[in-house]
């Protein structure tokens, strides 16, 4: 068997808030540089991506799909009656055509220009029985994000509660920006199931595409491949899960649903009578002052659940009372079966990666994600030392100090993790922190 790098949960121009310049070439340009070997081709149902996709994909031998050296599954990402995000997987153009025409009574917008996530008025267990009948496979996508996903608060606590008859043939579920392999394997219905780290980019740019990424151990890069490593099945499987830090995701703290202010605490060494009573309020963030911060985040956390929590921040400002929402980390609080992960024996190692964008960006304090000035030196480092990942993680740390002293301190402290995070949440990223002394 082989090691192969794939990011199995891409978009095209065809969903919205895609970039125009994502296309084959602009996936390799930035495969080349990420060291990915296989991806999603995404929205592989919208007519026009399916076209462009079987145009320029050569078929080889047992059903790989390959542009230059990059290896490609077909895959899409579509929207179930429950206003659940599912990815689904397919072996060929001839079983995307098949669901095309399967899902297209039960859809307005599958073949619209802008249908590359299209709607789906079927339940969960209706899809997945189309999927797997045309020999495809599906399971939950981004799945604790606070929108679209199966255990977002409000909705399903489970995986047998969503998929009900069909459970036994779900076999992976997507982690997402927000939450990593510790925060899932709190959950006991997940120890059967595989974890999928993926980008779900938007964008070509090696900020987007390949920021997350599962290591397979395989033969092949073929469909059948895939499925065996997800079913971990003939000594196929994922030997390594690497994704963004939950912290520096969108949804990983809790945030007001109308300003999106993230909600923090901070210890306050003078007494205090009334609890939230001493707060202030910051263009992003409302942050309470309290005695115990611990417990004072778990009560607070049970009123949000319970939803019972107000922002004071729009009731300060606005006069209005909008409610707070549970990010990753607290909805994962309240539905967890166990206080600290238990993960099973099949569960790979999981890497928490800080991109080497953002590194860059700190060094230079520079916050601007399109900088020329970054994306010069982050092209020059791969070129002088290799692969992002393997500047990470791999390169010794000698030999990217004397590329440039501060950009190696840095990764020294990521490696060591030494570093500290600002916590993302309301569709905001979170950010780091180099301040060592």
């Amino acid at each position: 068997m082989d090691i192969f790098n794939a990011d199995l949960h891409i978009h095209s121009p065809h969903s919205i808030a895609v970039s125009k310049n994502l296309n084959l070439d602009t996936m390799l340009e930035t495969s080349r540089k990420k060291g990915l070997n296989i991806l999603g081709t995404g929205d592989i149902l919208q007519p026009n991506w399916l076209k462009y996709m079987e145009s320029n994909l050569e078929k080889k031998k047992n059903g790989i799909y390959t542009y230059k050296e990059l290896s490609f599954i077909l895959q899409t990402e579509i929207e179930d009656m429950d206003t659940i995000h599912q990815i689904i997987f397919l072996p060929d153009f001839n079983s995307a055509k098949e669901i095309q025409n399967k899902l297209e009574p039960y859809s307005k917008n599958i073949f619209g220009d802008y249908g590359g996530r299209p709607r789906i008025n079927l339940s969960p267990a209706e899809i997945t029985e189309k999927v797997i009948d045309s020999g495809g496979l599906i399971g939950p996508a981004h799945a604790f994000t606070p929108f679209r996903a199966i255990f977002r608060q409000g909705k399903y606590e489970s995986l047998e509660d969503c998929y009900q008859g069909a459970l036994k043939k779900i076999h992976f579920i997507e982690l997402g920006l927000s939450a990593n392999t510790e925060l899932a394997d709190r959950l006991a219905s997940l120890k059967d199931v595989t974890f999928l780290s993926n980008s779900d980019a938007h964008s070509q740019d090696p900020s987007s595409l390949g920021r997350e990424f599962n290591r397979f151990n395989i033969d092949e890069p073929s469909f059948d491949e895939i499925f065996s490593a997800l079913e971990r099945r003939d000594g196929r499987n994922i030997s390594l899960n690497v994704g963004l830090h939950p912290k520096l995701g969108k949804y990983y703290n809790m945030f007001c649903g109308k300003c999106r202010r993230r909600i923090l605490f901070k210890k306050e060494k003078k007494k205090i009578n009334n609890e939230f009573s001493q707060y202030s309020i910051t263009k992003n963030f409302l942050i309470f002052y309290v005695n115990n911060p611990e417990n004072s985040r778990k009560e607070y956390i049970q009123n949000v659940a319970d939803d019972k929590m107000i922002c004071l921040a729009c009731k300060e400002t606005l006069g209005k009372n909008h409610k707070v929402k549970l990010g990753v980390s607290e909805r994962i609080d309240t539905i967890s079966t166990y206080d600290e992960p238990k993960s099973p024996p099949h569960r790979p190692p999981y890497i928490n990666a800080v991109p080497l964008l953002e590194i860059l960006r700190s060094v230079k304090g520079i916050k601007s994600k399109k900088s020329k000035t970054i994306t010069t030196l982050y092209n020059d480092i791969i070129e002088k030392l290799g692969k992002e990942f393997d500047v990470l993680l791999n390169i010794p740390l000698d030999e990217i100090k004397k590329y440039d002293g501060q950009i190696g301190t840095i990764i020294e402290a990521f490696r060591k993790n030494n570093i500290q995070y600002t916590p993302g949440g309301g569709g905001s990223f979170g950010s780091i922190n180099f301040d060592f002394e």
